[in-house]
């Protein structure tokens, strides 16, 4: 959806944010994009701010079933805590990650490198690589793999619950594009969707992808692909996912039950390798990739080509944009390389809230949402942009650089420790 705007964690499970807001007085709240981030943002808006008048707009029809999209999610321990707290979780619908593997295809220099790094903490590296387990961390799972259809179904459904108890407070707004967006000098937002109607705050949580995007305040075009799709495997291990380094750009599995497992691959757009390939020769070459712990990849649906870039914005809000503000996608669409995007997403709309809840000025709680989600928006636009750049970096030595970081860090526990956290729950 494009839109014309003018001018150290006690708890591991988020705190959710206070029932009871303080804000002076009823706060007309717009939301754009049921999506999965907007639809968290609205059911926490509507228990935590529950004198706010809260509209979800959506161009989708709201009859229209979203159970059946098959894209696939990497949700972190947090967001999955989310989600239960929400009413929003399903068993049967999750795959569980218990284990993370990263490693790297390696060339021979590096898997020396990695020897005598192991030499020095009296372990063999023979292939640079970090393990990450659910128990070393005293939780059932680091994460898990659902579907967006799934995702997304349930959020609304609890949406949905909520605004047919109080249909005047809680408006649903579905196949109602919104058009453009208008700051005003009363301090308002304009929001243009078939009529002109005014909210005190407008939430952008519609993103798209990096291709469809207008470009932001910070833009990189990685000039690299992702083939996403799904695999069929013999002899895999149920709940690990696997994060390979390879010459041509990271690949990654997502576990999807027995047998079964979502596909990352990302390799140069300019010079694809995959895209004349058969899905027989295909197979051949992921099985050439990957470890051979991962089992056989048997079989391979049909893959879907997406470009990859980095596009944020400076903050979720803008001096020159008043009371708008994007969250998820719409602030930071992230190469895949890590799988931060939507839990990225998540706590922006919690945070939101959450600020919200606890200030009388609306104002007040927007400088209080970027002053608290900027170090973890960066630190993650951070390290993913870094990972996706380093793949194309080819001087002498590059590889070698990458495996000893992987040998460092499986080797260093501190440090395994605190990309955990990190990749459970974010930087707090």
């Amino acid at each position: 959806m494009q839109l014309a705007c003018e001018s150290d964690v006690t708890s591991r499970e988020p705190t959710p944010p206070s029932p009871a807001s303080v804000l002076s007085s009823p706060l007309r709240l717009a939301i754009v994009g049921a999506g999965p981030v907007g639809l968290s943002l609205a059911v926490q808006a509507a228990r935590a701010l529950p004198q706010a008048q809260i509209s979800l707009f959506d161009t989708r029809a709201i009859d229209a079933d979203v159970s059946g999209d098959p894209r696939t999610l990497a949700m972190s321990l947090g967001s999955v805590q989310l989600l239960q707290r929400l009413g929003a979780w399903r068993d049967e619908a999750a795959q569980p990650i218990t284990e993370v593997h990263v490693s790297q295809q390696v060339p021979s220099l590096v898997g020396l490198v990695g020897g005598i790094v192991g030499g020095w903490f009296g372990r063999s590296f023979d292939e640079p690589q970090v393990r990450i387990r659910a128990s070393d961390g005293s939780v059932s799972m680091l994460g898990a793999v659902l579907s967006y259809g799934s995702v997304t179904a349930s959020l609304q459904q609890a949406w949905m619950q909520a605004s047919q108890a109080e249909p005047q407070r809680l408006v649903n707004r579905f196949a109602t594009p919104v058009r453009s967006l208008k700051s005003l000098d009363s301090g308002g937002v304009e929001v243009d969707a078939n009529i002109a109607e005014t909210f005190d705050l407008a939430v952008i949580a519609e993103g798209g992808v990096f291709a469809e995007q207008a470009r932001k305040a910070f833009t990189r075009d990685y000039g690299q692909v992702a083939w996403v799709g799904r695999l069929t495997l013999e002899g895999a291990r149920d709940g690990v996912a696997y994060e390979r380094f390879t010459r041509h750009g990271p690949a990654a599995l997502l576990p999807l039950g027995p047998g079964r497992a979502a596909l990352v691959w990302c390799v140069d757009g300019a010079d694809d390798p995959v895209a004349e390939l058969s899905d027989e020769q295909r197979c051949c070459v992921l099985n050439t990739i990957f470890p051979t712990e991962v089992g056989r990849i048997t079989g391979v649906s049909s893959l879907k080509r997406f470009a990859l870039g980095l596009n944020a914005e400076r903050s979720l809000t803008d001096t020159a944009n008043g009371r708008i503000v994007r969250i998820g996608n719409a602030a930071q669409t992230l190469h895949p390389v890590a799988g931060q995007g939507l839990n990225l997403g998540l706590r922006d709309a919690f945070v939101l809230v959450r600020a919200l809840a606890r200030s009388n000025d609306v104002d007040q709680a927007l400088r209080r949402l970027n002053r608290q989600r900027a170090p973890d928006r960066w630190a993650t636009i951070a390290a993913t942009d870094f990972l996706a750049r380093s793949f194309t970096w080819d001087f002498p030595g590059a590889g070698t650089a990458r495996g000893l970081g992987l040998a460092a860090l499986q080797a260093v526990a501190p440090l395994k420790s605190a990309l955990t956290r990190q990749m459970m729950y974010g930087r707090r």
